[in-house]
């Protein structure tokens, strides 16, 4: 019996070896992300592309992160996107206003070796939006003058739009229970948002922003 406690102590160590040593199944994260939107349409017949102008706006949002495989992970996004365009030519302004709730489903590839602290991923998926607002304004310059009018789209503009959204992001893991990451997205449009069909017109829209993250589960 007196080789009995030595055995038990030589169990508990060889135990304890193999569970540091097994990696740590991956956790599922949830997120929220701020940052700015650059947004474009493809061109309007009978303006010329050089008067074509971006959107500067917000991105805003949330997303969950679950781990399928060592290097591959699925992440639903939700959030809040400024889109549109505009147009600039010989003393005429002309703004389209869109404002969407955008939702995606995106496959994330990691790029980086496992046990890598910091990790960088290729995103891709499809993405829905569903239109909340939209404005169309003209200015006009005569004489030193301006002069603005706007109007609400209506039924104009369609109400959903589909898209790819593809990109590029990184994560740091900052302690335990934190993770910052930054994101670098596009997503190309696949309907044209003129629901009357006399235009062919469909976004074209650059998204960076920067997360905090919080892992949840074992």
């Amino acid at each position: 019996m007196k080789y009995l406690p030595k055995t038990i102590i030589a169990g508990i160590i060889a135990l304890a070896t193999t569970n540091l040593a097994a990696p740590v199944p991956a956790q599922t994260t949830l997120a929220i992300r701020g940052g700015l939107s650059r947004a474009t349409t493809s061109a309007i017949e009978d303006v010329p592309e050089s008067a074509l102008k971006a959107r500067m706006g917000l991105a805003l949002g949330a997303s969950a992160t679950v781990p399928i495989q060592d290097n591959l992970s699925l992440r639903f996004d939700g959030g809040y996107v400024q889109k549109g365009s505009g147009a600039e030519d010989q003393g005429i302004e002309a703004n389209l206003f869109l404002d969407y709730i955008e939702l995606s489903g995106l496959g994330a590839i990691n790029l980086t070796p496992s046990g890598s602290p910091a990790s960088a991923h290729l995103l891709i998926g499809p993405s829905l939006a569903f239109k909340t607002g939209c404005e169309a304004t003209a200015t006009i310059t005569l004489g030193g003058e301006a002069s603005t009018i706007s109007e609400p789209c209506g039924d104009d503009v369609r109400g959903i739009d589909l898209g790819i959204t593809g990109g590029i992001g990184a994560n740091l893991p900052v302690s335990e229970q934190m993770t910052l990451s930054v994101d670098l997205r596009y997503t190309l449009g696949l309907l044209s948002v003129d629901e009357t069909g006399d235009e062919d017109i469909k976004n074209r829209n650059l998204t960076l922003q920067v997360g905090v993250g919080f892992p949840i589960g074992e």
